[in-house]
Formats: structure tokens, sequence, C-alpha cells
């Protein structure tokens, strides 16, 4: 289906180089229309952002989602074509007989089965998180059951924020999931929502140049705040995160200065130096995608009681065991 065409239409831009700025996938439910006609109302149109709405339809009865949406934004709102190219400042909305998740920097269309309905939003922020990383933002809004908290996951554990619609939302069950399973940055209105993502698209750290070059080569490996942050991580916790990924970690500081509205790394080090939570938060969000291990009783309580048992009984003492 074609964009449509209004007066109101923001002139075409030049292409923006894929991955070059920030995607945010929207997920509703019941009661999710008059909520995503809210966060437009209050969104500025030239975000440079992307925008992904997925709400659960009838496959029987076409939708009118994009003519609605249009009204509220002049922003370009599409229905999705298979492989459309991700575009800032558009808005793309799924078509009311597929489902959709993104690959290469396209939105692809998939089948919709009798049972897919429920996990939509899922799959749309899974296959985003997983193609688009700490560029990601999650957003999920009014709706009954639980869509969207397991692609929440995945969102965090890449780097991206995440944000769900507070009590104003008709049906809380949706964000109330997300919010439950500790996955949302953010608990906000929908026209608080739009105010933070206007926010965030000025954020020196979310510019397209920033995200373009690397968000984490704007901190250097030698960078004194950096070092001192990573003395405090180790004098509290006792882990020494010298050796691990350097730019997992910077990302993963970004992402927390980007919660806090900092906008220099000396004012984060700063506030790790006086608040002994923020260093405890920062060591769990540099560990969130191997926590899921210790998670899985069965396979650690299999290794720590038989496994590693046997491996060390094939050992001299004093042999080293890699593995």
């Amino acid at each position: 289906m074609k964009a449509i065409s209004s007066k109101k239409k923001l002139p075409a831009k030049t292409e923006v180089k894929e991955g070059s700025f920030p995607v945010v996938a929207i997920g509703a439910s019941a009661g999710g229309l008059e909520a995503m006609m809210e966060l437009l109302k209050y969104l500025p149109a030239d975000t440079g952002m992307a925008f992904i709405y997925v709400q659960h339809l009838s496959p029987d009865h076409k939708s009118l989602l994009t003519e609605i949406l249009s009204k509220k934004t002049k922003m370009i709102v599409q229905e999705i074509d298979d492989m459309d190219k991700i575009k800032p400042d558009n808005v793309f909305v799924i078509p009311y007989n597929k489902g959709i998740e993104v690959t290469d920097g396209h939105i692809k269309l998939i089948p919709r089965s009798e049972t897919s309905a429920a996990i939509t939003i899922d799959i749309l922020f899974s296959s985003l998180a997983e193609a688009q990383k700490e560029r990601v933002i999650g957003i999920i809004l009014s709706g009954s059951a639980s869509d969207g908290t397991e692609g929440m996951k995945d969102i965090k554990q890449h780097g991206g924020l995440t944000f769900a619609q507070d009590d104003s939302a008709k049906f809380t069950s949706m964000p109330h999931s997300a919010i439950a399973a500790g996955m949302v940055d953010f608990t906000l209105s929908p026209k608080e929502i739009a105010l933070e993502l206007a926010r965030l698209s000025k954020h020196p750290l979310l510019q397209t140049e920033s995200i373009k070059n690397g968000e984490e080569n704007l901190i250097e490996n030698s960078n004194p705040d950096l070092k001192s942050i990573l003395s405090l991580l180790h004098k509290c916790t006792g882990v020494d995160f010298t050796a691990y990924k350097m730019n997992t970690i910077k990302r993963r500081i970004i992402r927390r200065m980007l919660l806090y509205k900092l906008t220099t790394l000396k004012e984060y080090a700063k506030m790790v130096s006086l608040k002994k939570e923020e260093i405890d938060i920062l060591y769990q969000d540099l560990l969130i995608n191997v926590t899921s291990f210790f998670r899985d009783t069965d396979t650690h309580k299999y290794l720590k009681e038989h496994l590693f048992p046997k491996l060390l009984k094939l050992k001299k003492i004093g042999e080293p065991l890699r593995i």
C-alpha cells in the first residue's frame, strides 16, 4: 500500500545511512490506538527516528490504522510492504493479515498463523533487537495479556531503552507484564513518552553522527573517568572488568547516561562515586547477557553436582582445568 499523501507531509529527506538512526518499535492491543494517537499528537515530526507500530488486529477485516494515524502526525504514515526499507521520520504500520520482523534494515512480512497473533509484538521486538542492538527503543502501550514482555527482554539485553504506558492505559495487562518482569526503563503516559522521545532525539549520544561512528567511540579506553568507574566496580563488586569487552562496557555506560539525562562521562563518574546503588545497577546491567545461564537451574545443578566433579577427578592437584 502506498504512503498516504497530504499537504501536511514533510518533504522527502536525503536517505540516511542504514543503522545510523534510532528505531522505535511500538506494540499495542486493546485500547492501544487511542494511546498511539495521543503519543503522535505530542511527538515532533523531525526526531530523526523511525517508528514501527504493531497492534493486534483481526485477520478478517482490512485495517484503517494508516488512515487514522496519518491525521495525527506530519510524518509519512504507511502500511508496510514486504521488505520496506526503514527510514527516519516515517511511521510504518503492520498490515492486518501479516506478521512482521526486521532483517538487514528492512521490514519483512511473515505469514500470520492462527496462533501467532498473541506474540506479534515479541517477534518484532526480538528481531529488531538482534538487528539494531542498542539503537532500538521499545514501547508497550495499552493491551491485554503479555505480548511484548519477551521482546522487551531482548531489547534490554542488547542495550536498548524501554517504555511502558502507565495506568492511563485502558487495558493494563501488557504494560504491567513488562513492568513486573523488570524490563521497563520508563513508565509514562503517552504524552510523556512522546516528550521523552523528543528529548532523547536531541541527546548528543543519540545524534545521527554519534550512532554512525559508534557511540562507544566517543569514550576513549584511556579516559580517566572510565578508568575511575571500572576501578569503583572492582572495589565494590570484586569483579575486574578491565579484560571485559570494552565496547560492551561503554555501550552499557552510555545507556545509563541516557536514562539519567547526562551528556558527559564525567557527570556519570561523579554519580557512581556518590551513589553505591548505581554501581550495583551498572554491575547487573553489564552481566545481563550471561545471567540467564544461572537461571537455568536444572543445567546449572547438573554441572555443579555431576559434570564439574567428574572433570576435576581427571586432573591432578594444581593442574589447570580449561573450559
